[in-house]
């Protein structure tokens, strides 16, 4: 079912804001800023809402483990055309994630990398003259790409559900409370919203990398990438 898209929900919220008002929504980019204004809520908005913030913390630590993979999977697609600069960039970056990196260092250390993603997609997708220095290590990051493409297919639409969850909570919410938990939503509506778009790129890249195995004779797995069911309308 469709939900009432993030900036309609915001439009609504923010009529008649005050600086009060937007001071609220300013305290909950603070992590544990939002859980002590999350405990302050009526029931069941409450329990709801702390539900729903563990849910996001699991989440997180989701995005991260997948983050760490694909940046790993394109250091090794990088090493095998050649693009050794590249790699231990990609490398650095991934290797610098870890159980307790927070979703900000995941999000900078992708966003970092995404200059550097587009070249490696961009040697592949245009293979002619491209060298394949080592068939194993490409078809090894392929596959590493692919284990991290479920990752966060799945977590996108996992995200979505939780994310619909709470939009269908604020709804009962106070205004001064629909602009703390709105804003605590933020985590799932990027995962919801902008993972599913590149995953939309990868599974192009996908086709680009099949194309490379053929024409260099490298023998790739067949695996089908889904496309994220995602339960929020932006």
């Amino acid at each position: 079912m469709l939900i009432t898209s993030m900036k309609k929900l915001l439009s609504i919220t923010l009529t008649g804001v005050t600086a009060l008002f937007l001071s609220a929504c300013a305290a909950v980019t603070n992590s544990q800023a939002g859980k002590n204004t999350i405990a302050k809520l009526p029931e069941p908005l409450k329990s709801q809402f702390q539900a729903i913030s563990r849910q996001q913390e699991e989440l997180g630590k989701q995005y991260t483990a997948g983050t760490r993979k694909m940046l790993e999977a394109y250091a090794l697609i990088a090493d095998s055309v050649g693009l050794k600069v590249q790699a231990a960039k990609l490398r650095a970056e991934s290797q610098a994630l870890n159980s307790g990196s927070s979703l900000e260092d995941s999000r900078k250390a992708f966003s970092k990398s995404s200059s550097i993603i587009k070249e490696v997609q961009s040697k592949i997708s245009k293979s002619n003259g491209v060298t394949v220095a080592s068939k194993e290590t490409f078809t090894a990051g392929v596959r590493a790409k692919n284990e991290a493409y479920i990752t966060e297919a799945t977590l996108a639409a996992n995200a979505s559900i939780v994310a619909a969850k709470g939009i269908q909570a604020i709804k009962s919410a106070s205004m001064m409370e629909k602009a703390v938990l709105t804003t605590s939503l933020d985590p799932l509506f990027y995962f919801s919203k902008d993972i599913p778009r590149f995953l939309a790129q990868e599974r192009e890249f996908d086709t680009a990398c099949q194309k490379y195995a053929l024409d260099y004779q490298i023998k790739l797995p067949k695996v089908s990438l889904p496309t994220p069911k995602i339960n929020v309308a932006f």
